[in-house]
């Protein structure tokens, strides 16, 4: 606003509005390649329990999130990738915000009230979450209307990083921008039985009928049947609830009018090759 400087990266969605009204200023944006989700640890109790991470998907009022956090720029996920990919389609049958089904699979599986779970919250801004406190704070209240208590913990962004690979983590909310538009480039790094052994799969969860099924996915030259395949190890991945998948944002890249040729990047970085100053 005030000419300090050209070009922002992550605004805040409270600020897209003003921005817009802003005859100084552009603000470009397109569909993100990203998806924003809430990993849980299955090495650690209680998310070593299938119900009880199907109870988590269900606890959580999503919609709550996207008015509160997103405010409009961005849609639930109801899948691993986001709508940008060609493999996509949506899951009519993903789960809904249900607190009373909620309780119920955590009966059937053994959990009383008084649990007591860690929510890891980012400390930074990325375009996939503009607010991870925030965000850890409503699912917080969600869970507390199920009977389960919450510690919110955060560290330094690059200890957060360490520490959730070593798999210190209970649960963790982190999110992905992919690099390359290809489905292979969310379902391998983030979910593949390779990854849990990296830590870069934050669930730490390894199904080998899913994992069988992305790997072949991966060198199947034809497209329909590679979606096929794709579908096939998502329908595994919620029944199984390692995640709970949240929203795609909206990628916005706001910039004064005095610069010229700037393209917005659907992959999340910022270029300028062949930019220049009016």
């Amino acid at each position: 606003r005030t000419g300090e400087c050209h070009v922002m990266a992550y605004p805040l969605p409270t600020d897209i509005k003003s921005m817009k009204n802003n005859p100084e200023l552009v603000v470009a944006e397109q569909p993100g390649l990203n998806t924003a989700y809430w990993a849980f640890n299955v090495k650690k109790s209680p998310f070593d329990k299938t119900q009880v991470r199907q109870a988590m998907n269900y606890a959580v009022n999503r919609q709550a999130i996207m008015n509160v956090i997103y405010k409009g720029t961005g849609q639930i996920a109801s899948s691993v990738i986001p709508p940008g990919i060609w493999s996509w389609e949506g899951f009519d049958n993903d789960y809904e915000y249900n607190p009373e089904r909620a309780r119920k699979l955590l009966e059937d599986a053994g959990i009383s009230n008084g649990l007591k779970v860690d929510i890891w919250a980012m400390p930074v801004q990325r375009p996939y979450n503009p607010n991870a406190r925030k965000m850890a704070q409503l699912i917080q209240q969600d869970l507390k209307k199920v009977g389960i208590e919450s510690d919110i913990v955060t560290y330094e962004w690059g200890t957060y990083l360490k520490k959730s690979r070593e798999g210190q983590h209970q649960s963790i909310l982190l999110g992905w921008t992919g690099d390359n538009g290809d489905p292979d480039n969310f379902f391998t790094p983030l979910l593949s039985c390779a990854s849990a052994k990296t830590g870069n799969n934050r669930s730490m969860w390894c199904n080998r009928k899913f994992d069988e099924l992305i790997s072949l996915a991966r060198i199947e030259q034809d497209q329909s049947k590679r979606t096929k395949l794709y579908r096939l190890a998502e329908t595994i991945f919620k029944q199984d609830a390692p995640w709970l998948t949240i929203a795609h944002s909206v990628r916005y890249q706001p910039y004064r009018r005095d610069v010229l040729g700037l393209k917005i990047d659907p992959f999340g970085g910022i270029y300028f090759s062949g930019v220049s100053l009016k």
